[in-house]
């Protein structure tokens, strides 16, 4: 079967076009392309290798003058190992470092 080169489209058109279209007809005019893939996430336990649950938690940040509320913690089923998932890891040192700056007391710095 002849095949047309492959139309100019947008990411809904492409996905109506690959719905009724088979990838192999076009195979010709493809480009290979490296794919790197990252570590491998961290979502079993260290010490039983079970996979990480998640839950959500609030945490108090500056002493308790701060509250995040339902940031996503991963935990260990047989409890243990729990951490913050690195999102919200992310969030809490951010927000730890802003407060680290606003909670200077005056003439300390």
């Amino acid at each position: 079967m002849t095949m047309t080169s492959i139309p100019e489209m947008t990411r809904a058109q492409e996905a109506k076009f690959w719905e009724t279209h088979d990838a192999t007809d076009y195979l010709d005019e493809m480009e290979p392309v490296a794919v790197t893939v990252g570590p491998r996430p961290r979502n079993h336990c260290s010490v039983c290798d079970q996979v990480l649950l998640s839950r959500y938690v609030d945490i108090d940040l500056a002493g308790g003058r701060v509250q995040l509320r339902q940031l996503r913690q991963l935990y260990c089923p047989a409890g243990h190992e729990s951490r913050l998932a690195p999102e919200a890891q992310r969030l809490a040192d951010a927000v730890e470092a802003v407060l680290r700056l606003a909670l200077v007391p005056a003439g300390a710095g």
